[in-house]
């Protein structure tokens, strides 16, 4: 009786998955309205802008009518995008400020490098001496305001050059013509010496310059140093940084990007970029974000790239919060389970009862085994958290604090605890318990390491002050001393 019931009940299931799958397939598609979006991507001469407007031509057979408004660079196409000036936005990543609140990452696109370009008669000097060479010459980054002369002034001052918190540099002229002025330019004495510029490749400006002018690029081999250097820079006091270094990325512009026939440039040119983010203000609705995600992954701006842009882009780390229609659109392309699962599970779960009494024990046995295998994972990760305490503590107990080795020491930690979290995370090491515990004795530690160091940061300004010195100074000299790092720095 129960099986006959039981089969009843499948049945009408199945009939009712077949009914829902007929009227899904044959009921009239609904027409999309038509949504008038407002967007930015920049200066109107940069390929960023034209990639827009292509982007705006090929939603329109989906339902959208934007319009593409050009701004003088990223930094105020977020501040108008902040402020619902405008509905969507394609930047420049790594932008830091913290005033922006009101913007939603729709999906990160490509690395855009950054180029920079000198006249011939400075290639050898530059290549020779380093960007610091440019000490004395006219340099132009990019329109104030733009996420190319963000990263310019950061790229700057690593290499030694003096600029102050507005802008203004005692070492070189900084040149302000717009990208529009330097194309119209005729005359190379009107041209800057230097200039750098984030784009997409190939960069319409760059391009003008190398063929006009034959302006030479020039490689930015210290990408990971960069990227990296804020950790040096740790309870140093200076200017506020433009670029949040954890979003700029180690690239290169391929060979002959701008010439073949005159070799340019002529091998791999590593450098240093930036991600071309898509954004949009966090008014916009999410059904318009996941249909313009359709729209994305089925245009020529897509299948154009390479490597190809495609939804696998959406699980990269975001450097905004991740806009409510983009959320939609993940969960909705997650598999599910299909109707004809039913016939499947049934025989499965006949199967499973069958062996579940043999089964049983094998099961008991390996979770004991797999609960001492993840016990003895986070049983060396915790000796590994341990044996940097003890080092701290022999530190602390010692005549004088060795700011260095605390420095190495808490950066250690933060590698070890970035990598059993990501084994957590992967599934390499499992145990919601143990894992708390873990972070609980590491956090302990940090808190030991950080204890420490602001008390030798005190130190460092006094003794600053008795040597009438900078506490910078002072703070990368004994940050270097001892260290086994310290040749490279």
């Amino acid at each position: 009786m129960l099986r006959n019931q039981r089969e009843w009940g499948l049945l009408a299931a199945a009939v009712a998955l077949l009914a829902i799958g007929a009227w899904v397939g044959l009921r009239t598609p609904k027409v999309p309205r038509v949504v008038s979006l407002r967007m930015t991507a920049g200066n109107a001469t940069g390929i960023r802008h034209r990639l827009a407007v292509e982007f705006a031509k090929e939603s329109r057979a989906l339902g959208f009518n934007i319009e593409v408004i050009p701004t003088d660079g990223s930094e105020e196409a977020l501040e108008k995008l902040n402020s619902g000036s405008f509905d969507l936005a394609m930047v420049q990543g790594g932008l830091f400020d913290d005033s922006i609140r009101n913007v939603r990452q729709i999906c990160p696109l490509h690395v855009e490098p950054l180029h920079v370009l000198v006249k011939p008669r400075l290639l050898e000097p530059v290549l020779q001496n380093g960007l610091q060479h440019l000490q004395g010459h006219s340099i132009n980054r990019g329109t104030p305001g733009s996420g190319s002369y963000a990263l310019a002034t950061e790229v700057l001052r690593f290499a030694g050059l003096q600029i102050d918190e507005v802008g203004s540099s005692p070492d070189f002229y900084s040149d302000t013509k717009s990208y529009a002025e330097l194309l119209g330019t005729k005359e190379i004495e009107s041209m800057p010496d230097a200039f750098f510029s984030v784009s997409t490749l190939p960069s319409p400006i760059a391009n003008a310059l190398i063929d006009t002018f034959s302006y030479q690029l020039i490689p930015v081999e210290f990408g990971e140093a960069f990227s990296i250097e804020a950790m040096a820079q740790l309870g140093a006091v200076g200017n506020r940084s433009l670029i949040d270094r954890r979003h700029v990325f180690a690239t290169s512009i391929p060979p002959f990007t701008y010439s073949v026939e005159r070799r340019t440039p002529n091998r791999t040119l590593p450098t240093i970029g930036t991600r071309l983010l898509f954004v949009a203000n966090t008014n916009v609705d999410g059904g318009t974000i996941s249909r313009l995600l359709d729209v994305l992954f089925q245009s020529s701006i897509a299948t154009n790239e390479r490597p190809t842009i495609d939804a696998s882009l959406l699980d990269l780390p975001t450097e905004f919060p991740m806009h409510i229609g983009t959320q939609s659109y993940r969960q909705r392309n997650k598999p599910i389970i299909a109707g004809d699962a039913v016939d499947y599970f049934e025989k499965v779960l006949a199967i499973t009862a069958t062996l579940a009494g043999g089964t049983f024990f094998v099961v008991q046995w390996a979770r004991q085994k797999a609960r001492r295998r993840r016990e003895s994972s986070f049983a060396n990760y915790m000796e590994r958290v341990i044996a940097i305490e003890r080092e701290s503590l022999h530190n602390e107990l010692s005549a004088n604090l060795d700011l260095a080795s605390l420095i190495r020491l808490q950066k250690e930690l933060a590698d070890l605890k970035s990598e059993a979290v990501t084994k957590f995370a992967s599934g390499q090491l499992e145990g919601e318990g143990l894992i708390h515990g873990f972070l609980a004795l590491v956090n302990d530690s940090r808190d030991q390491l950080t204890r420490l160091i602001l008390h030798q940061r005190e130190n460092i300004e006094q003794l600053a002050a008795e040597q009438h010195s900078s506490p910078d100074q002072v703070w990368l000299q004994q940050s270097k001393e001892r260290s086994p790092n310290s040749s490279q720095g």
